[in-house]
């Protein structure tokens, strides 16, 4: 799937600025709300999904990423987390065909392909 690099950012900052207010309900940034348009139909209806990370992720983290998910899911969802030391840094989210990539290694892949263009 097309990397959505510009909305996952958007995405990670929603769930970080989730985790920052300790979890405590507010309206979704019109980003992540924005990213329910892009997933696919299969994604909508999937009720895993997997959270890869550099670092061990706390329980903590890993529920407000879960309800985050699955308000744009709109039913819950489950995470299965992966530790990916080659990420460096930074989230791969999976969920069906729909990929969330805000990795540091995407990100380094994402400017390599930039410079080879150039």
């Amino acid at each position: 799937m097309k990397s959505v690099s510009k909305d996952a950012r958007g995405f990670v900052d929603g769930v970080i600025s989730h985790l920052k207010r300790g979890g405590k309900a507010t309206p979704m940034t019109p980003k992540v709300q924005s990213l329910l348009l892009k997933m696919s139909a299969s994604a909508k209806h999937e009720h895993q999904a997997k959270v890869e990370s550099a670092v061990k992720l706390t329980s903590v983290e890993l529920q407000g990423i879960a309800r985050a998910l699955s308000r744009i899911a709109g039913h819950e969802v489950s995470l299965t987390s992966v530790v990916n030391p080659s990420l460096i840094g930074g989230l791969r989210v999976t969920m069906a065909d729909w990929v969330m990539d805000s990795s540091i290694r995407n990100e380094l892949n994402d400017m390599a392909r930039i410079v080879t263009v150039s």
